[in-house]
């Protein structure tokens, strides 16, 4: 679908993809160990496993694809609890984005 808007969806999602994997096990301090999980009745159950601002570190992966400023606003406040999450937030915003820069230039 976003292909006639400049940009390949399932490229960008793949290069999140190991963004997120980079981010997260790289805080867990192991860069080849799984996501950790979630220690039981501790806070860290409820805390999101991306943060607000690491998640804002993905601008930069989606400015590579679609070649224009991406607003922080993007993010979500307070973070994301999966991948999943994120990337089915974050994509039709980036497909929104995309399709005024599309009119703005056929116009």
């Amino acid at each position: 679908m976003s292909g006639d808007l400049g940009y390949s969806e399932d490229d960008l999602a793949a290069d999140l993809k190991t963004w997120w994997d980079d981010q997260v096990c790289a805080a867990a301090g192991d860069p080849f160990a799984d996501p950790p999980a979630p220690k039981a009745g501790t806070i860290f159950e409820v805390l999101p496993e991306m943060d607000s601002l690491a998640a804002v570190t993905s601008i930069l992966v989606i400015e590579e694809h679609l070649k224009i400023k991406i607003p922080v606003n993007i993010i979500k406040p307070g973070g994301y609890h999966s991948f999943e999450e994120m990337v089915s937030h974050i994509l039709p915003k980036i497909r929104a984005l995309a399709a005024r820069r599309h009119n703005r230039e056929a116009a």
